[in-house]
C-alpha cells in the first residue's frame, strides 16, 4: 500500500484538500474525505487528482435504486442491451393475432427466453431476450433463423432491457 501511494501522486494533477467533518455529523462522506481525513496517530494521506475525477466519485451509477424494477415478480436491472426483434406489422387486421402467434411460437421452443408482445400505434411489435451484448443477440438470431420458418423477418434491436438480479 505504502509503495502505491508515490506512484499515485506522481500521475496526478491537483491536490483534494482534506476535509474533516464532526462524528455526530449526518453529512455521508465520500471514499476520498474518509481516505484523506487525518486522525491523531494515524498516518496521513494525500491524494493528488483531477478535480473532475474527485467529483464522480460517490456519483450514482447503475446500481441506482430507479434502475431496478420488477418484472414477472423478480427484481431486474434495467440497462441498455439488445433483442431480437421476431415481428413487426402495421396491418390492422392481422397484426395483433400474428404477434401473439409467434409469441407463442417462441416460448415453446426456447421456454426460457423472455419476450415482449407491444403495441406502439400503429405497429405490433414482438421482441424476445435480454441480450447485453450484440455478439450474445447475433448468436442467438443465427439459432432462430435456422430453427423458425419467419427466421429471415428477424432483426436485432437496441433497447432497454432487464436483467435478473
Amino acid at each position: 500500500m505504502l509503495l502505491l501511494l508515490p506512484l499515485l501522486s506522481l500521475s496526478a494533477q491537483t491536490i483534494v484538500e482534506e476535509t474533516s467533518l464532526a462524528e455526530d455529523s449526518l453529512v455521508r462522506q465520500s471514499f476520498v474525505e474518509r481516505l484523506v481525513q487525518s486522525e491523531e496517530n494515524q498516518p496521513k494521506v494525500t491524494m493528488q487528482q483531477d478535480t473532475a475525477i474527485y467529483k464522480l466519485i460517490g456519483q450514482p451509477g447503475v446500481n441506482r435504486p430507479e434502475n431496478i424494477v420488477i418484472v414477472q415478480n423478480r427484481p431486474c436491472l434495467q440497462m441498455l442491451g439488445y433483442r431480437i426483434q421476431v415481428f413487426s406489422s402495421n396491418n390492422q387486421k392481422t397484426a395483433k393475432a400474428e404477434a401473439f402467434r409467434r409469441e407463442t411460437a417462441i416460448k415453446q421452443a426456447v421456454p426460457g427466453m423472455t419476450s415482449y408482445v407491444k403495441y406502439q400505434a400503429p405497429f405490433w411489435r414482438v421482441r424476445v431476450g435480454d441480450f447485453q451484448t450484440y455478439e450474445d443477440a447475433y448468436a442467438k438470431l443465427v439459432e432462430f433463423r435456422k430453427t423458425f420458418v419467419f427466421g429471415r423477418e428477424m432483426s436485432i434491436v437496441r433497447e432497454t432491457i432487464n436483467l435478473p438480479l
